[in-house]
């Protein structure tokens, strides 16, 4: 009787880490966009923010400039793919450009968010694109960008 009982407990104790791996890579693999929230004039017209986002969407999906992208971030060898410009295509493939809004200290005002679809598991690597994204967004957009701050440094 006593061997059942040891038999059922470590059973169970076998079920319950199963359960929580199983639930860990779960979470692991939920989506987990990146975005950068880029705010806009209020004033500015529905049409002109459409005409801004279609025209941000065209020039960041060019191959040439996501190509580029994944060579810099070795984004063929992060995703396991054999080329630079298979990288880029599947980069083409999880990247969006839509309208929103952002927090300001004047309130929430509308945004553009350009951002990266991806896992949970891979943020850091998204935020890493979204990031590198962005300096191209400003050439794009013809606005010099913010100054940069060293990490951990607070202003």
């Amino acid at each position: 009787m006593q061997r059942w009982i040891v038999a059922g407990l470590v059973a169970m104790l076998l079920m319950g880490a199963g359960g929580y791996f199983g639930l860990k890579a779960y979470r692991q693999n939920l989506p987990g966009p990146m975005w950068v929230p880029l705010p806009i004039n209020p004033e500015l017209p529905v049409a002109k923010r459409d005409e801004i986002i279609t025209q941000l969407k065209t020039e960041l999906s060019k191959s040439g400039r996501l190509v580029k992208v994944s060579r810099e971030l070795g984004l063929a060898g992060k995703w396991g793919l054999s080329s630079d410009e298979g990288a880029a295509a599947e980069l083409a493939g999880r990247l969006f450009v839509k309208e929103g809004e952002a927090d300001t200290p004047q309130g929430r005002v509308p945004a553009i968010h350009i951002g990266v679809k991806g896992k949970r598991k891979e943020r850091e690597l998204s935020g890493m694109i979204v990031m590198r994204l962005m300096d191209d967004v400003w050439e794009i957009l013809g606005i010099e960008p913010p100054p940069k701050q060293p990490p951990g440094k607070k202003e």
